[in-house]
């Protein structure tokens, strides 16, 4: 992979982010152990796929039905438990991990790049829309039994458009996947219209600095610079994260960090010194200490770790 091509396509995302050591049975979407090709769209399950995710971007969006276990996510600054009868929209525009996926967990997942729906009688406007939710709240819906029969039965009529390829099946599955955006936008809007108690203050508070350390990161480093934006002093912006997260603010920063990190680390070519450069650390010694507080393991060991799963898996 060149230094400036680390989002991942389709094919390598499952690659990386899916298949196991051992290839599993697959029930549902394609074999993703011989049939992955490169494209604009993929419909499959996560059989066989790992417990935890490294972070990773990706150069298209996923539709993620969760049909039975449960799982952690991270998609930019919103970290969530994924349940039964729920789904999850991930895009291109954040940094998105897993992890403690329970061994029954099973997720029908439809990957598709947005040029792969622009093929169709939908106005770019609206597709847009469809795709690109508010960012300030958390990208999954709990489906009530309506909602949750209507896109499962999508996700199923897709797949067997996909798997079966009769006459005009591209057509078609553009289509499916319009309407199911669709009957997600439906599910965001019925959640929205749920009486629900307001965020008070201090969640607002904690809310807004994730949000701020997501887009700043990179640049901003202390407390007291996220507390000065907010308009806080640094002690109570430190005292209401800890109170909503368990966590300080400052170890929220560093994970934000850290997640970057490892997400160069495990996608790019980039060396050791240019990962610390583009963090912003003084020295590569710096970033190897901050590194190795996280991992257990500093920035190299992480590297043959991910190059001897790249050969193991480019092996299968």
């Amino acid at each position: 992979m060149s230094k400036d091509a680390i989002r991942l396509d389709i094919s390598t995302t499952v690659k990386h982010y899916l298949a196991a050591d051992n290839n599993a049975p697959q029930g549902f979407g394609i074999e993703k152990y011989t049939d992955l090709q490169a494209g604009d769209f993929a419909i499959l399950s996560n059989e066989g796929g790992r417990h935890n995710g490294p972070p990773v971007k990706t150069d298209h969006f996923a539709l993620v039905l969760c049909m039975r276990g449960h799982g952690v996510k991270t998609i930019g600054h919103h970290t969530f438990e994924v349940t039964p009868q729920s789904i999850h929209i991930v895009s291109p525009r954040d940094l998105h991990s897993f992890e403690n996926a329970s061994d029954d967990l099973l997720l029908y997942m439809i990957l598709f790049r947005h040029e792969f729906v622009a093929h169709t009688f939908i106005k770019e406007q609206i597709l847009d829309q469809l795709l690109e939710l508010p960012p300030e709240l958390p990208p999954i819906y709990h489906l009530d039994e309506r909602e949750f029969t209507s896109i499962r039965d999508l996700f199923i009529k897709i797949e067997r458009e996909y798997r079966e390829a009769p006459a005009y099946f591209l057509q078609m599955v553009r289509l499916l996947v319009v309407e199911l955006l669709y009957e997600i936008n439906r599910a965001h809007e019925r959640a929205l219209q749920q009486p629900t108690k307001p965020a008070g203050r201090p969640l607002q508070l904690v809310a807004a600095f994730k949000k701020l350390v997501e887009a700043h990161f990179l640049t901003i480093r202390t407390v007291q610079q996220y507390a000065d934006l907010l308009h806080v002093s640094a002690k109570h912006l430190s005292e209401q994260v800890k109170h909503a997260t368990g966590e300080n603010a400052l170890t929220i920063i560093h994970q934000r960090i850290f997640r970057e990190a490892e997400y160069l680390l495990h996608t790019s070519d980039f060396s050791i010194k240019e990962i610390a450069d583009q963090l912003n650390f003084d020295t590569s010694s710096h970033f190897s200490r901050f590194f190795k507080h996280f991992a257990g393991v500093n920035p190299s060991e992480f590297m043959v770790k991910k190059d001897t799963g790249n050969r193991r898996i480019s092996n299968k």
